[in-house]
């Protein structure tokens, strides 16, 4: 691949990622769900657990995919369907149309999770600067949440409009993605032609190069750890502020706030990376998702959703750093692979605890739910850290 492809390949990817998810709708999406789809809290927590079960099947099938035939056809393959979704979920009216438009979400984000950043990490490593990885995800990464934070300003005002109008106003961004993904050039890696049995025979493969290496075992286990914890935690967002009482017209600035935090974060990962001790970023991270979660439960007042702040210092910076971590430890003929496998782990992981989450939501109340998820991601938290010290002594 000549420098001016993977020059462009960076500078796409950067767009890439900023659009790739809707920009206005992380404040109102559960009440959107609710007032708009027609469904109940823990219908939506069945069918988000129901999906990521699906979601975790199709990403190592999807990441063996990009392997054999190319990261660009996956990607945007992808790219179109999560553009579908989308125009899906911004047209819904039943509880029908948010399982249709989550399905096709799935599939589309199956289908770029593994491929996207194998294929940018693959041009960096062509050009010799993989070194460079975490810096170019930080930046774009926490580019994106710049800008969702830009758009969550908006997002209470205009839902008090219409609570289609998020949605509506998001799928222009995501069609940009789709374009990034069209310009986007193959590195020049071996491709085969697609059988079944040469995806199987890549799959077997991938899992057992993951088996043996008890430092992938473990980034995949952490990353698991911090991805489920913070998705069931989101899913309690709007219904917390509806329980303290805040007034709708401050979920776009409780949004925004949270992801400049998310932004910095992001942005200077690579920095961060290079001044602290791995130990003590990974300590620090855990306090960070597993305290607030605590502190929420136990005081219940609108002064505790401050909490969540804390919750995104650790999402600005887990996707560069761990990303970058467990890049640097795989085999570029497998990556995709490898990396859908994490994907899948983690979504695997999360179907069962949004269905157990959504159980105990029927027993009991919000607040003793985040005490139990607090303790519980606390003590996996410290068997992880204590796990670590031997591992990557």
């Amino acid at each position: 691949m000549e420098e001016k492809q993977s020059l462009r390949n960076i500078k796409m990817y950067h767009w890439y990622i900023i659009f790739k998810e809707p920009l206005m709708w992380g404040p109102i999406l559960i009440s959107y769900l609710t007032s708009v789809g027609k469904m109940s809290l823990p219908e939506i927590y069945l069918m988000e657990s129901i999906v990521l079960l699906g979601l975790a099947i199709f990403e190592i099938l999807t990441g063996s995919l990009a392997d054999l035939i190319g990261r660009k056809k996956t990607v945007c393959l992808g790219s179109l369907l999560n553009l579908t979704s989308i125009i899906w979920f911004a047209s819904v009216k039943t509880p029908f149309d948010a399982w249709g438009a989550n399905i096709t979400w799935a599939i589309g984000f199956s289908l770029c999770s593994g491929a996207d950043s194998a294929l940018i990490y693959d041009t960096l490593v062509e050009m010799k600067k993989e070194i460079s990885y975490e810096k170019i995800n930080g930046v774009a990464a926490g580019n994106r949440f710049f800008l969702v934070a830009c758009c969550s300003l908006a997002t209470g005002f205009l839902a008090e409009i219409n609570l289609r109008l998020p949605a509506l106003l998001s799928i222009p961004g995501v069609a940009l993605s789709v374009l990034a993904a069209f310009l986007f050039t193959e590195p020049n890696l071996k491709t085969d032609k697609y059988t079944p049995n040469r995806q199987l025979h890549l799959i077997k493969d991938s899992l057992l190069f993951i088996v043996k290496h008890k430092k992938i075992i473990w980034i995949i286990a952490f990353t698991t750890l911090i991805g489920v914890t913070s998705k069931i935690w989101f899913f309690t967002y709007n219904p917390y502020f509806e329980l303290v009482n805040l007034d709708f017209r401050y979920y776009g600035f409780a949004f925004f706030t949270l992801n400049i935090i998310a932004w910095i974060s992001s942005h200077n990962a690579h920095i961060i990376k290079g001044k602290i001790p791995e130990t003590i970023i990974i300590t620090l991270m855990i306090i960070l998702i597993g305290g607030p979660i605590l502190f929420m439960g136990s005081f219940v007042t609108v002064l505790s959703v401050g909490m969540i702040f804390f919750q995104n210092v650790v999402r600005g910076f887990s996707g560069p750093f761990l990303g970058g971590l467990l890049q640097h430890q795989i085999e570029s003929e497998k990556r995709a692979t490898i990396l859908s496998a994490n994907s899948s782990i983690t979504g695997l992981t999360q179907f069962v605890a949004l269905g157990v989450f959504g159980a105990m939501l029927k027993l009991w109340n919000l607040p003793f739910c985040l005490q139990l998820l607090g303790i519980f991601t606390l003590f996996l938290g410290i068997l992880g850290i204590l796990k670590y010290h031997k591992i990557f002594k």
